[in-house]
């Protein structure tokens, strides 16, 4: 379970530096008077989006499914923790890294990112509101996972965890193209 951690922890740290100086490079646009977006249809907000927003959106895209992948990986590290009934204060640190996860994620869609490659549903776009809360949801459950963790709560730390794991399936049925099928 410590090797996930720190996995999430190094692509964490690697993907947030590579973003830095990306941003550090960009050029910088002219500054946006107040209320400006406010008059902007979406589709000027998304082209405003492209023109002026420092990294390519393939790149935006590969990193949010890494960040999902090694969300899943902690998800499975410690559910299989669980399992083996381990000591539930070593699975506080993945929990709340999922946590983490879940703040960013809204920020990880931004528009112009709907590319072929994501398996994201076109409402993560139209339907921001619930996307967002959906995503503080799943934060807020992990949160209280880690909590559970650090208390060495284990019984519920293990119901809890049920309660994550509907709540992150009940966004993917909601926000994520399904599986195809084998």
């Amino acid at each position: 379970m410590r090797a996930t951690s720190l996995i999430f922890a190094a692509a964490a740290m690697t993907f947030t530096a590579a973003a830095i100086a990306r941003v550090a490079d960009a050029p910088q646009a002219e500054p946006m008077q107040h209320g400006d977006m406010k008059k902007m249809t979406p589709e000027q907000m998304a082209e405003m989006h492209k023109m002026h927003h420092p990294m390519e959106h393939g790149p935006v895209v590969e990193a949010r499914q890494a960040g999902f992948h090694l969300t899943l990986a902690a998800f499975l590290g410690i559910k299989a923790g669980i399992a083996r009934g381990d000591d539930v204060k070593t699975l506080a640190l993945p929990a709340a890294a999922i946590s983490g996860w879940g703040k960013a994620i809204p920020a990880m869609f931004p528009p112009g990112t709907d590319l072929p490659q994501s398996d994201a549903m076109p409402n993560v776009w139209t339907d921001r509101d619930g996307f967002a809360a959906a995503a503080m949801t799943m934060s807020s459950a992990a949160r209280t996972l880690a909590d559970l963790g650090k208390a060495g709560d284990t019984a519920g730390f293990a119901t809890q965890f049920g309660v994550l794991a509907k709540i992150c399936g009940d966004c993917h049925t909601k926000y994520r193209k399904p599986e195809p099928k084998k």
